[in-house]
């Protein structure tokens, strides 16, 4: 199963350094070549990843430029290559990413949550309709901007496990990030597929983790969490889910038992 992995390197080039192009500060994404294809070698990388991540990355970004809307997502301004890396030219945010915003308050209101869901229902609404799956939705590449009048805002970022819906209407191949993944993923084969819906499921465990702190399935070891994400069984502790969260809880359960429903529906209630 396709995991995260530690092929890339992110730093930050202002306008006048020489390896910008485009003129104005933004951040940039380092991928080892020779890392990349060590790990292809070893199975624990796809041969067809830096290519559906950078085509999957181009075509919404392209898309929002074309319909001029404020995007949801990182944009991606260039990419190129040289003898030794692939090369990301993204969006730069002035803010950090949402796990390590947690993970500083330990959970977050709801007001605040609800702000926060609607940017990352916002992106999957359009990569649906793109016909795009994300496959690792978490609070670890979700990234925040700055605070706007009507909350918290952030944007959905690392599309290195993402890729395009076959012609079928399914997308195949088991990755992700345990704990976050849909069911389905786990039962992928080459032949048995699922539909990108999945995402949902994702963003379903990330609105349980923004208002409580932790993550909803547990194990010792990896195979345990990974049962338990399969499963996909989910508490609510008492502690840390009083009375006035109760029509949440219903929410949360109702995205990660029935995540196929229509993300439009899930936008109008947050």
């Amino acid at each position: 199963m396709e995991t995260e992995n530690e092929i890339t390197e992110s730093v930050f080039t202002s306008d006048d350094d020489d390896f910008n192009t485009t003129g104005f500060n933004c951040a940039i994404k380092i991928i080892s070549k020779s890392l990349f294809w060590e790990r292809v070698r070893e199975r624990s990388e796809r041969v067809d990843t830096l290519v559906r991540e950078t085509a999957v990355h181009a075509t919404i970004t392209a898309h929002s430029k074309r319909m001029r809307q404020s995007s949801p997502f990182l944009k991606l301004h260039h990419f190129f290559e040289t003898r030794e890396s692939v090369v990301l030219e993204l969006e730069l945010l002035d803010g950090t990413d949402l796990f390590q915003y947690i993970d500083a308050r330990g959970s977050l209101l709801e007001s605040e949550a609800a702000s926060i869901m609607k940017d990352i229902l916002e992106c999957l609404l359009l990569t649906e309709r793109l016909g795009v799956a994300h496959r690792d939705i978490k609070p670890a590449n979700i990234l925040m901007c700055n605070k706007t009048d009507h909350g918290a805002q952030v944007k959905v970022g690392d599309f290195g496990m993402s890729t395009f819906v076959n012609v079928d209407g399914l997308v195949r191949g088991r990755c992700g990030t345990p704990g976050y993944v849909a069911p389905e993923i786990f039962n992928a084969t080459a032949s048995v597929g699922y539909r990108n819906k999945v995402d949902m499921f994702s963003a379903g465990v990330t609105l349980y983790v923004l208002l409580c702190g932790y993550e909803p399935f547990y194990g010792e070891t990896d195979a345990e969490l990974m049962d338990t994400n399969k499963a996909a069984k989910i508490e609510f502790i008492d502690g840390d889910w009083e009375h006035g969260k109760s029509n949440l809880c219903i929410k949360i359960e109702q995205i990660v038992s029935k995540y196929d429903v229509y993300i439009q529906y899930v936008l109008c209630s947050t």
